[in-house]
């Protein structure tokens, strides 16, 4: 379980993806998902509206602030940007998982 907390998220000025901040160990981290890395990873249309961006966002938040918390998990001065790599590396491992604990129930 993710020790990270939501504190807020939005889409910038320009529409491109979402920027979020969350606790951490000793204060608070703001983390930026591109709208391209939402598009890659999550399935966003192109030409998706801010609201669908947050839309998305929320409905991915447990893999969003768990991916966040494993790129930062001590508080920084920057925003750390999620890469569409954060989250397909975690998915092979995820898969790899699964497919290990269905071989235990199996045998």
């Amino acid at each position: 379980m993710s020790s990270h907390v939501l504190v807020w998220a939005g889409v910038p000025h320009n529409s491109d993806g979402i920027v979020f901040q969350v606790r951490v160990v000793h204060g608070l981290q703001r983390f930026y998902v591109s709208r391209r890395v939402l598009e890659n990873v999550f399935d966003l249309e192109p030409g998706a509206s801010d609201a669908r961006q947050l839309e998305l966002f929320y409905t991915f938040l447990k893999r969003i602030l768990a991916r966040s918390e494993s790129k930062r998990p001590i508080a920084g001065s920057d925003t750390v940007a999620l890469q569409s790599t954060d989250f397909i590396a975690s998915s092979k491992n995820e898969n790899r998982s699964s497919l290990h604990a269905l071989a235990e129930r199996g045998a």
